[in-house]
């Protein structure tokens, strides 16, 4: 067995065809609190991997406690080959919608979340996905999706977001846009410093 990843939260090994994922224990939680936190979290990325719409991960097992047994998908991750071969957004928008008309929130959607394998996209790492027919938590999404764009794929960021947009067709498609704009521009506003303004408070004359 091969660790492939470890981080805050979880370690994550690979056994032939098979990925295990493991929650940690946090020392720092009191330990009831930690245990009920890692229940709740991996019922429900279980849950979320058990009824995906879309190609991920298959689930084989878990013990509704702390550790999920999944199918392993190799192949390289979008974010390795995104700027070689920015079409792939439109196959990303269409996924997402998909998701999305099933009320799969993703949480975390970048490219180091997707991989190519068989000319075929997955979505992977549903650690931070939860159900929800929120319009909110569906732009939500779509935003965390442009900034990982303009993080990692700089050159190829604006026309893959707008190949992205163009194949994006939920249901909900303009309710979720209007808010996206709505989203972004929460996200300018808290970007932008805030200008100090002049007192208006008149200066204490000296005394002579």
């Amino acid at each position: 067995m091969t660790i492939i990843a470890q981080g805050a939260e979880a370690i994550i090994e690979q056994e032939g065809d098979t990925i295990i994922k493991k929650r940690i224990p946090k020392r720092y939680r009191h330990p009831q609190i930690d245990l009920a936190l890692r229940k709740a979290r991996t019922r429900r990325e279980a849950k979320v991997i058990a009824k995906l719409p879309i190609p991920g991960p298959q689930l084989i097992t878990t013990n509704n406690t702390d550790t999920i047994t999944m199918t392993a998908i190799n192949g390289p991750k979008l974010a390795e080959v995104l700027d070689n071969q920015p079409l792939l957004a439109k196959t990303i928008g269409t996924l997402t919608a998909t998701l999305h008309d099933h009320n799969i929130i993703h949480g975390d959607l970048t490219t180091s979340n997707m991989l190519l394998h068989n000319n075929t996209i997955y979505f992977i790492d549903f650690g931070l996905s939860f159900f929800s027919t929120r319009i909110e938590d569906k732009a939500v999404d779509i935003h965390l999706f442009k900034q990982a764009l303009d993080s990692k794929h700089h050159l190829v960021a604006t026309q893959a977001y707008h190949l992205f947009l163009e194949n994006y067709r939920p249901k909900e498609r303009e309710a979720i846009l209007t808010r996206l704009k709505q989203v972004q521009a929460r996200g300018r506003y808290k970007a932008t410093p805030s200008k100090k303004q002049p007192s208006s408070k008149q200066p204490t004359p000296k005394k002579q």
